[in-house]
C-alpha cells in the first residue's frame, strides 16, 4: 500500500579570501518522535505505541492502503497498537496503477528509513494491506525474508517463487459481502496442507478495511501464531464453485448481452438478493458488487481506447448496478467529451459532484476537461 532515506550532511565552505565570511550549513535536527501520536511524514505515516521506549525494540506493522491514504488506517487501528505495543507505519506514496519496480523502490527505501529512526524488532516485521494495497503486502512478504508475516485484506497469497518460504505468516481476511472473497477461500484451502502459519477469517462488511476486532486478532496471531488457532473456511465449497462460474459468465454477457437483458438480469439477481439468507444471500451481494468493479473495469477500458458506442453501454450498466456511486457520473463526463458534447458533460460532472466525487487532483489533470473549469460541478469539486 522501499524507500532509502539516507541522511546526507553536506558542509559547503567559501574561502575566497581572509575578509570574507565561512558559510557553513548546520545539519537538521534529527525528528523526535512522541509516544501516541501520529506523524505524517513526506512518504509515510507513522504511529508509536503509548509505552514506546527507546531503550526497547518492538515489532512493527507496514500498512499499504490502495489510494494511497497510509492515515486511514493508522487512525483506525491505532488503539490495537497500543494494546499490543506495535509500531505502525503505513506508505503515503505506493498505490494502485504503479508499476512493481516503483512500488518495490518506494517500499525499500521506507524500510530503511523507518528503521534507522525507530526502534524496531527486526524479527517481527510485518506488512498488511487491503485490495491493492493487500498485493503490495503479499508480494513484499514473498519477495523479503526479513518479513515475518502478511495480513492481506481481500486479496490471496502471490504464488511464491521455486524457493518457497515456510517460514512465512499468512492471514487472509475478507468481508462477507466483498467480491473479492474467493481469493480469500482460496488461499485457505490451498493452505489446508501447507507448513506455512496461516489464518483465515471474514466479518459481516464489503470490499474495506476490517474492523477494529477482526484486525486485532490478525495481529495476535502473528504476534504469536496459535497452530490451534482455527480457520473460517466454513462457507460451502459449492457456493463458491458457482460463483466463480457466475463471475465468468458475467464477464463475458458484459460484451454479448445489451442493457434491456441486463435489467432483467440485474432485477432477477436483487430479487435472489431479497429472498435468500445465509451463504446464499452472501453469494448474490458478492456478485452484485462484482458487477460493480467489472462495470467500471470494462467502461474505464472502452473509453481510454476510445471504443464509444462500448463504453457508452458500459456506463448504462455501470449506473444500473450502482446508481449512486460517483464514479459512472465521472467517466460518463468524460464520454460526453470525447463526444465534444461540453453541455451533455457539464450535466454529469454536477452528476458526479452531487454524489460525492472527490479526488480534486484527477479531475485538474484530465486535460479533456479544461473546458469544465468554470462549471459548478468543478468548482465544487476542486473547492474553488
Amino acid at each position: 500500500m522501499k524507500q532509502t532515506y539516507l541522511l546526507i550532511f553536506s558542509y559547503v565552505i567559501f574561502s575566497c579570501s581572509e575578509k570574507e565570511n565561512k558559510q557553513t550549513v548546520t545539519p537538521k535536527a534529527k525528528t523526535v518522535y512522541s509516544a501516541g501520536k501520529i506523524y505524517t511524514e513526506n512518504t509515510y505515516t507513522l504511529y508509536l505505541p503509548v509505552n514506546y521506549d527507546t531503550t526497547k525494540t518492538f515489532p512493527a506493522i507496514y500498512f499499504f492502503d490502495p489510494q494511497g491514504k497510509g492515515n486511514f488506517p493508522l487512525e483506525k487501528y491505532k488503539s490495537i497498537a497500543d494494546s499490543l505495543s506495535i509500531i505502525f507505519i503505513a506508505s503515503n506514496t505506493t498505490k494502485n496503477g504503479m508499476d512493481w519496480t516503483t512500488v518495490s523502490t518506494a517500499a525499500n527505501q521506507l524500510f530503511a528509513d523507518t528503521k534507522q529512526k525507530l526502534k524496531i524488532n527486526e524479527q517481527k516485521i510485518f506488512t498488511c494491506g487491503f485490495s491493492g494495497g493487500g498485493r503490495i503486502a503479499g508480494n513484499l512478504a514473498v519477495q523479503n525474508n526479513n518479513i515475518a508475516g502478511v495480513i492481506s485484506c481481500s486479496v490471496g497469497l502471490p504464488a511464491q517463487p521455486s524457493q518457497q518460504r515456510t517460514d512465512l505468516i499468512f492471514v487472509g481476511i475478507a468481508g462477507k459481502e466483498d467480491m473479492n472473497l474467493t481469493e480469500i477461500y482460496d488461499a485457505g484451502e490451498a493452505l489446508k496442507n501447507s507448513e506455512l502459519k496461516h489464518l483465515i477469517k471474514y466479518f459481516d462488511g464489503a470490499h474495506e478495511w476490517p474492523p477494529v476486532e477482526t484486525m486485532s486478532k490478525a495481529i495476535t496471531f502473528c504476534l504469536s501464531p496459535a497452530p490451534s488457532q482455527k480457520n473460517e473456511n466454513t462457507i460451502d465449497k459449492k457456493i463458491i464453485g458457482r460463483e466463480k462460474k457466475q463471475k465468468q459468465f458475467y464477464s463475458e454477457a458484459f460484451v454479448k448481452n445489451d442493457f434491456n437483458w441486463w435489467k432483467n438480469e440485474f432485477k432477477n439477481l436483487e430479487q435472489r438478493i431479497a429472498k435468500n439468507n445465509g451463504d446464499e444471500k452472501f453469494m448474490n451481494i458478492r456478485l452484485k458488487n462484482f458487477l460493480n468493479l467489472v462495470a467500471f473495469s470494462y467502461s474505464n477500458s472502452a473509453l481510454n481506447s476510445r471504443r464509444l458506442p462500448e463504453a457508452d453501454k458500459f456506463l448504462s450498466i455501470y449506473k444500473l448496478v450502482d446508481p449512486t456511486n460517483s464514479e459512472h457520473a465521472y467517466l460518463r463526463t468524460k464520454y460526453f467529451m470525447m463526444m465534444n458534447n461540453s453541455v451533455e458533460a457539464e450535466i454529469a460532472l454536477n452528476e458526479a459532484a452531487a454524489l460525492g466525487f472527490a479526488d480534486a487532483e484527477r479531475l485538474r489533470s484530465e486535460t479533456l476537461f479544461i473546458t469544465l473549469q468554470n462549471t459548478e460541478g468543478y468548482k465544487k469539486i476542486t473547492g474553488q
